[in-house]
């Protein structure tokens, strides 16, 4: 199984997510983005790389949110959820095609990563406190 981690980025009542580039893999597919925890990174500091390698923006990983597990059949992911903030840079996109900032009920609109769901479950949940 391999360890992922995805930025919740929100901002002004809206969530950031990504819509995964044509020559990736779950290509089409909308996601809280992120990417592997490479060997010797915490998951705060691979959330950070990642998300400035794919976006080149600057974030401060907050608090941890939840996880989810989830079988692709020729991948078995452990998908760690963090709080992100926004701290500076202009998005630009190589992994992904599209980015959006979405409100957590338009969520449903968008076909997103299996493995994303259980994030918007708890984010839902979260909110309804």
């Amino acid at each position: 199984m391999i360890q992922v981690v995805a930025a919740v980025i929100k901002r002004n009542g809206r969530y950031f997510i990504a819509r995964r580039a044509p020559h990736k893999d779950h290509a089409g597919k909308w996601e809280f983005p992120g990417g592997k925890i490479e060997l010797h990174e915490s998951p705060e500091e691979a959330l950070e790389r990642e998300i400035f390698e794919e976006f080149g923006v600057e974030t401060t990983t907050g608090s941890y949110l939840t996880k989810s597990h989830f079988d692709y059949g020729t991948i078995e992911i452990e998908l760690l959820a963090y709080e992100c903030i926004y701290v500076s840079g202009a998005f630009k996109l190589s992994d992904h095609d599209k980015i959006a900032w979405v409100e957590l009920q338009e969520m449903d609109r968008f076909d997103m990563n299996k493995a994303d769901y259980p994030i918007i479950e708890f984010l839902k949940k979260r909110s309804q406190k």
